[in-house]
């Protein structure tokens, strides 16, 4: 009886491995990020999505997942542009990670940008004039930017960064904290008031940099203000808010349709 059992159940539990995988939907989760001008970025991260997955020995209903591509949507558009840019994928129905990453985008100068491209005044695409990252210095340049931070008290917290071209310089700036301030207790907390920038600025448009050095008087953000009240800043849109808010805890819910796999790829 036990063996008929198991003749009737194998091919049952074959196909729930097998579909389990093999017929996965791709899911694409996107976040609308707007900025003060009517215009807006929209981030879109795919994954796969298997819901027999949790019937198989470690199986899991989400894999393939990838990070958040950025796209650009002028006010009053509905086509999007590529902004040249990816973020690392991170739970969206969770704290106040939605805008988190929505803060890692802006507006300054006219200009919007991820940190790491932008688009200037009358162009359509955006440029990305690929300036080496704020936190990977030579360890040299690296070693005195982490003295003068401690010497003043400072932090960086998480990767923000703000870069436009002003008076013809290309400019990028990371906000800066004091360690010992209550709100900044938590690891990307949006309460968290800035203290200073570590600005970096190129006058041939990234081809070279000058060192990096801890300004009070930024140019993008507004020392005091908390990272979430910063005037250029991204913020989530009111349909992502309720989107991801709302989400279920398996798998927040997304704003397109999922794409049917069929079960034999």
């Amino acid at each position: 009886m036990g063996y008929r059992h198991f003749l009737h159940t194998l091919p049952l539990c074959l196909a729930l491995a097998v579909c389990g995988r093999a017929g996965a939907v791709e899911r694409t989760e996107t976040v609308e990020c707007d900025l003060p001008d009517g215009s807006a970025f929209v981030l879109q991260a795919r994954h796969d999505w298997a819901p027999l997955a949790v019937f198989t020995r470690h199986g899991s209903s989400r894999s393939g997942q990838g990070g958040f591509k950025v796209s650009y949507r002028a006010r009053g558009a509905q086509a999007l542009v590529d902004a040249g840019a990816t973020l690392d994928y991170q739970r969206l129905d969770q704290g106040r990670e939605l805008e988190v990453l929505c803060a890692g985008l802006g507006l300054h100068e006219g200009q919007p940008g991820t940190g790491s491209s932008l688009r200037l005044p009358g162009e359509q695409r955006f440029w990305v004039p690929a300036p080496p990252s704020l936190g990977d210095f030579g360890k040299i340049e690296q070693g005195r930017v982490d003295a003068a931070l401690k010497q003043r008290g400072l932090r960086r917290l998480g990767q923000t960064s703000a870069m436009a071209l002003r008076q013809g310089t290309l400019v990028r700036e990371a906000p800066l904290f004091a360690k010992d301030a209550p709100a900044c207790a938590e690891a990307a907390s949006q309460a968290c008031p800035v203290s200073a920038v570590l600005r970096m600025a190129s006058s041939d448009r990234g081809q070279t940099w000058q060192a990096a050095g801890i300004e009070s008087a930024p140019y993008f953000f507004k020392t005091g203000a908390a990272l979430a009240e910063q005037a250029g800043v991204a913020r989530p849109s009111a349909r992502s808010l309720r989107n991801y808010r709302n989400g279920d805890a398996n798998d927040a819910r997304p704003l397109e349709q999922p794409c049917q796999k069929k079960c034999t790829e």
